[in-house]
């Protein structure tokens, strides 16, 4: 039987628009793709409502080591420089609501914080590291992209320099193409790591001695090296 597509390759056309549309919109200057989510009391939030500010979209999770060191940083940036105009907005990708609760429990933030617990913002993005950050400016374009929570000072610089409107940064800072998560995989999905730093789980000193090693293969390797870190994803 000759498969439908073959018959009809127009209809095969069709299927990989989708595809090809994400992959452009994420280019420097490209409009930032549609957004629409519940914040944590289940109030309808859409990204297009911040257009005149310079936005830090960031795909995070609640078992994600990275995610616990850069959220109090982006907390800060909101403090500093929400005032000039600045508004970070965090996206859980978790399945559960509790888990984002509970890390907001222990890394508690005063930007605003999303939930889609079905992951297809993440889709819509690209998003194939964790966390994923990405600038959007004062017209609503992606001008640059952090991915691994690895970027903090390069961030902040692009933050500033759209503020002052000293041009967009064009920041394409990414983790190691071996870190990330590829084919059916998805960078969000709970047990999929390769390092087990990257998960929050359990007492607390099984979490110190997690970090102990994560940060000797951090010393030895570099930061995304093959022996671990950056986002920690297959």
């Amino acid at each position: 039987m000759v498969p439908r597509t073959a018959r009809r390759p127009w209809l095969a056309f069709l299927m990989v628009i989708p595809l090809l549309l994400s992959a452009l919109v994420l280019h420097a200057g490209a409009p930032a793709p549609v957004l629409k989510a519940n914040d944590l009391r289940g109030k309808a939030f859409a990204l297009d409502s911040l257009k005149g500010k310079v936005v830090l979209l960031d795909f995070w999770a609640s078992w994600c080591g990275p995610c616990r060191k850069s959220f109090p940083f982006i907390d800060s940036l909101q403090s500093r420089y929400g005032a000039m105009g600045f508004q970070a907005v965090g996206v859980s990708l978790d399945e559960e609501l509790s888990a984002v609760t509970a890390f907001l429990e222990r890394t508690p933030v005063k930007f605003t914080v999303l939930s889609d617990t079905t992951g297809r913002s993440a889709e819509t993005y690209g998003v194939v590291a964790m966390p994923t950050s990405f600038l959007i400016d004062q017209e609503g374009n992606i001008v640059a992209r952090f991915e691994g929570g690895e970027h903090l000072k390069a961030e902040e610089e692009a933050v500033v320099a759209l503020l002052q409107k000293r041009g967009a940064p064009g920041a394409d800072l990414r983790v190691a193409s071996g870190l990330q998560a590829t084919g059916s995989l998805k960078a969000w999905q709970r047990g999929h790591l390769a390092d087990p730093i990257m998960s929050l789980d359990g007492d607390r000193l099984t979490s110190m001695f997690r970090e102990h090693i994560h940060a000797s293969k951090e010393g030895a390797s570099g930061n995304g090296g093959a022996a671990g870190g950056g986002c920690g994803c297959n």
